[in-house]
Parts: C-alpha cells; structure tokens; sequence
C-alpha cells in the first residue's frame, strides 16, 4: 500500500513519532467507516531498535555503519507490499538511501511518503545527553551525524509528498477537533500522511526501476565501465562549453555488444559544472545501489546509461 520514510537528526524524537503515526494508522485502518480500498492488511514499523542496530554503528570512521544500513534496506524489501504499510523509523540521513528506498517502492507499487522531524540540533543534543548507556550517542557521532545530514526536499521525487513537524507540534495521533470525514482523526500532519498514501499519485516503475533479463557475463563490470563511459564524456564536453541545458552525449557501445552495434547516446539537463570528485561519488553510489540484481534481473548498457543520466540529473538539482 505504501512506504513512509521518517527522517532527522539524531535524537529529534522520530521513533516517538513513529508509534504515534503507527498507532494513528493503526486505528485508522480499523475504522469501520475506513473505505475497503483504503485498507492495509498490517502497519510494519521498522527502526534501529526493532533489527537490532546499534548506536555505535555510527560512531566516526566505523565500519559497521555501511553493514547497518544494508540490514535497514533488507529489512524494507522484505516487508514492502501492496497490503501493508511499511513505517520506515531511521534517520535516513543521506539522500541517496532514500532514493533507493524510493526506487524500491516504485517497483513495488506502493504510494511513498516522508514525514520530517524538524527538531533544532540544540535540543537534539540536550536529548541525547540525558541518555544513559547504550540508547545515547557519543557527542562526536552526534555532532558528525547532524552535519552530515542531507535534508529532505519537496522538490526532489524521493522525498515528494512531505510533511513537516516542529519538535512543538501535538502528537500525530492526537484528535483535532475538527469535523472529519471519517471516524477516527489525528494531527494535521497524521491526516497529511493519511492523504498521501491513500490518495496520493501512484507513480509506475521508471526507467531506473524497470528490470530486464540481459546476456551480460559481469553486470557489475558492465555498471561500473559503462558509467565511467558516461563521466569520460560529460567531462569531454564540459571542458569544451559550460552546461546551459540538455546536452547529449555520445558514447562507445559496451565492450560485450556486437561490433556493428551504434554507439550509445544520451541528453542530460545541467545547469552547472560538475566536478569528477562528485561524479565518481555517484558513480559509486549507482553501481551500489543496482549491483544487488546481479545474476537475477539486470539491464543493459543501453538502460545503464540512462539510469546513470537520470540519476546524476536528480543528484545535481
């Protein structure tokens, strides 16, 4: 049915939130006067607590931080269906684990949704200090975390609908007051996120979430040259003139195509330079994200190297 992606600092009060969202869903799905098509067979809540992830997988410089959001990403494929509503309670913190989040659900079917815990990093701080043991960050982790935090756009499709809620505003699955059209009510914000998945736009698969069986021998040798191919040639043309809209591009087919097979081409809309430091950032995080289809379902380089396009574009708005 749908998949909602809490996101904020360390300690802004999301897993608080996530119950009181669960417990809003929870009553709503069980409404009587909830119409049948609105109904989900389960509300899952996922979080660090719950697949037992621990604060300290995100101290500085641990490994185990990478092995952390892997199990968080399993744990969310497992549990996305079109008769259940997936909480996913984490800080989601970088953009491009939400995108994939996002990638996955569309090719479920299922709505998308993200609420944002807009609590202030000094209160976050006050928070976390009153914490004993285990259930508290150290103050450097902390302090890394919330500067690495890449905050939630409207603008951007993997954070598209998104809600809002100020550490002040009243519990999600508090009554409104209001007249509603339905038996059970909460928060402005728990309504929004009731809409959204309800009655919000169900996107189909896209080019980037579209799977296809290909004869390919080395997926991941295919991913990682045929998207170096692409940053060999963006950087070509962008030492020869600045971005100032589409550009197409023209690259050598892969080197496991047919020999009479035509070089591949591609049009990308930037709107300012791109360093090779940023592009080989995202090259790795492409390759990451579509290297678990390996040996099941994979694309060819002609796929390839329009999902990187349409991915550096999302990346560098």
């Amino acid at each position: 049915m749908a998949m909602i992606t809490i996101c904020g600092f360390p300690c802004s009060g999301k897993s608080t939130r996530a119950q009181q969202l669960a417990d809003f869903l929870q009553a709503k799905l069980a409404d009587p006067l909830c119409p049948p098509h609105h109904r989900a067979r389960k509300v899952v809540l996922l979080n660090d607590e719950s697949l037992g992830i621990l604060k300290r997988s995100y101290d500085v410089d641990a490994r185990a931080e990478k092995p952390a959001r892997a199990t968080l990403f399993s744990a969310v494929q497992r549990n996305l269906a079109r008769d259940a509503i997936v909480i996913v309670d984490a800080m989601n913190y970088i953009k491009g684990a939400r995108y994939q989040m996002y990638c996955e659900a569309r090719e479920v079917g299922v709505r998308t949704c993200t609420l944002f815990i807009a609590t202030p990093p000094d209160q976050c701080k006050e928070r976390n200090s009153a914490r004993q043991g285990p259930t508290a960050y150290a103050p450097a982790t902390l302090d890394n975390l919330i500067s690495r935090f890449e905050e939630p756009n409207s603008a951007a499709r993997w954070d598209a609908p998104l809600v809002t809620v100020a550490a002040d505003d009243p519990p999600l699955d508090a009554p409104t007051g209001g007249a509603g059209g339905e038996g059970v009510e909460g928060s402005e914000a728990a309504q929004q996120v009731w809409r959204a998945i309800t009655e919000g736009e169900l996107k189909p698969p896209n080019l980037a979430t579209q799977s296809v069986q290909t004869s390919s021998t080395s997926y991941l040798t295919l991913l990682d040259s045929t998207s170096s191919s692409l940053i060999t040639a963006l950087l070509s043309r962008q030492s020869l003139s600045p971005h100032s809209g589409p550009t197409t591009l023209t690259l050598p087919p892969s080197s496991s195509a047919p020999r009479t097979a035509a070089p591949l081409r591609v049009t990308l809309t930037l709107n300012r330079p791109v360093a090779l430091p940023q592009l080989q950032r995202l090259k790795r995080q492409f390759v990451q994200l579509h290297a678990r289809t390996a040996g099941a379902t994979e694309f060819d380089d002609k796929r390839i190297v329009a999902m990187f396009a349409q991915y550096v574009e999302e990346q560098m708005r």
